[in-house]
Formats: structure tokens, C-alpha cells, sequence
């Protein structure tokens, strides 16, 4: 298959962090294609984030001293062999705490740090930071100080600050995992609104109550290698999975387990609240 036809791609990948007993993540291969929405999941200490970190480049090129081998290649292009300058044109990604990502005075500021440091014309900066504020919803907020934002503003502000660099690919390290309701369903928005204008999205979360419905795929990673790589559907299925990699269960889905045990419903596991209902008629009519 055409290289490009992927967004990220690995072949047998693994990573030691320095001093480390044993291997944060083994032999894993990965495929995904340009313009999905995939989950990781799995249990603390899995090796998660450490996936996050190569696929973006902060491993090998940031935290250094530890042993990679296999490769990461980002649109065809080997992470290994490229500046971390280079990378963030084409991936990026927004960490846990948005926090540690903001430096600006003000919300435009802040958005705009990233694309002076590229040296960009005055037009071009001009251009992307009104795109990406309208974009992210923040232009009402755009004279405001970072620290005036609701946790889920403030996590579409670290968003933006890499938005606006116009990446193919954003890696999320648990955006939801600090927020309350109002600022899980501003976040989880933003990804919908990401997937739907092409962008290729790949997070990390313990939250899947309201994602599910929007993901192509799920990656479940145990002990540092991958041992799932399916639709929504199909992990949930597995339930002794679920349960060994202590994957947080939808209220929906526990419901249909109940139910599919007592004969009630198809043994086939709905994402969303209205797939639920559907397939409820469709059992009794």
C-alpha cells in the first residue's frame, strides 16, 4: 500500500527509558489511516503515553537516554531521521495538563507564540490565528488572560497553540481527565469538529462514556504491547478484556450486558444512548 495513505505509521517499536528495568512498550506495529479518530486504552502503566511520546517525536528527540528501536514513520517520513522542528508541522500533541502548554498573556497571544517562532509572514499569522480562534470558538475570548478560562477552554487554548501550526496529526494525552461535564462535552466538540475537517486524531483517555460513538478505532496496549486493535464494538464484546485491562465501561454498555444476559437484547454492544434505543425496538417491536 501507498505510505501516504497512512498518517502514522510503526513497525515493530519498543522503548526503554533510561535506568528502566524493562521495555515501556514492545514490538508494536501500528497502521492508521489519514483522517481517523483512535483511542488508546489500557491499564496505569501500560506504556500509553510512552506511545504518545514516539509517535510525536518527543521520543528520541526530547526526552533522551533511553533505547528505541523500530521506527515511527509520520506520513511516510521517519521520525528518527527528522528535527523535532520538522515533526511538528506534520504532528502534535496536547497534554495532559494544558497548563504546561500555555505561555501567553492573552488568548491570542498565546495561539500566535508558535507561528512567530516560525518566522511566518505578518499576513500568514494573522490568517491562522482568526481561523483557528473561530474554529475553537475562542475569538469572543480572544483579549482575555489564559487564566480567566474554564478547564475546558483552556484546554482548546492548548489546542489551538498547535492548531494553528496546521498539523496533520494531534495526539491527545487524557484531555478529559481534570475537567467536569461542561468542559468534557467542549473538548469532546472540538474532536468531533477534528475528525469531521480531516484531521487524523489519536488519544489517550480513561473516559469513554461519550467518545465511543465517534471513534474508527480502539488500541488496547497491556504491559507495553499491543494486545487489541478492533472497533468499539468489538472490544466491548470481549468482556473478560474489558475487565483484565480495567477499561472503564459505559453506563449504555453495562446496561445492554445486563440486558443481553436475561435475553433481552442482542448480544451486540451499542456506542451511544440512541443505537441503545434503536436496537431496543428493534427487539421488541
Amino acid at each position: 500500500m501507498d505510505g501516504e495513505e497512512f498518517s502514522i505509521r510503526t513497525r515493530r517499536l519498543s522503548y526503554r527509558y533510561r535506568n528502566a528495568s524493562r521495555l515501556a512498550i514492545e514490538n508494536i506495529d501500528l497502521e492508521i489511516r489519514r483522517g481517523e479518530l483512535v483511542l488508546v486504552v489500557g491499564p496505569s502503566g501500560a506504556g500509553k503515553s510512552t506511545l504518545i511520546y514516539c509517535l510525536s517525536g518527543i521520543v528520541p528527540h526530547y526526552i533522551l537516554g533511553g533505547e528505541m528501536s523500530g521506527d515511527v514513520f509520520v506520513h511516510g517520513i521517519n521520525s528518527r531521521e527528522t528535527e523535532l522542528c520538522e515533526l511538528t508541522k506534520r504532528v502534535v500533541v496536547v497534554l495532559q495538563n494544558p497548563e504546561s502548554q500555555i505561555f501567553g498573556m492573552t488568548v491570542e497571544e498565546d495561539v500566535a507564540f508558535g507561528l512567530e517562532n516560525l518566522c511566518l509572514p505578518t499576513d500568514v499569522i494573522a490568517r491562522r490565528l482568526d481561523e483557528t480562534l473561530r474554529f475553537l470558538e475562542l475569538d469572543e475570548l480572544r483579549e482575555s488572560p489564559p487564566e480567566s478560562l474554564s478547564g475546558g477552554q483552556k484546554q482548546r487554548l492548548a489546542l489551538g497553540s498547535v492548531l494553528a501550526l496546521e498539523p496533520d496529526v494531534i495526539l491527545f494525552d487524557e484531555p478529559l481527565s481534570n475537567l467536569d461535564p461542561h468542559g468534557s462535552e467542549l473538548v469532546i466538540s472540538t474532536l468531533k469538529k477534528l475528525k469531521d475537517s480531516g484531521k487524523t486524531v489519536i488519544l489517550v483517555e480513561r473516559k469513554t462514556e461519550d467518545i465511543l460513538q465517534f471513534l474508527d478505532r480502539v488500541i488496547a496496549i497491556e504491559g507495553g504491547k499491543k494486545v487489541a486493535d478492533c472497533s468499539p464494538r468489538e472490544l466491548f464484546k470481549d468482556r473478560e478484556l474489558v475487565r483484565r485491562l480495567r477499561i472503564s465501561v459505559p453506563q449504555v454498555i453495562r446496561l445492554s450486558y445486563e440486558l443481553a444476559a436475561r435475553g433481552l437484547v442482542p448480544d451486540d454492544m451499542p456506542v451511544s444512548a440512541s443505537e441503545f434505543i434503536a436496537r431496543w425496538h428493534e427487539a421488541h417491536p
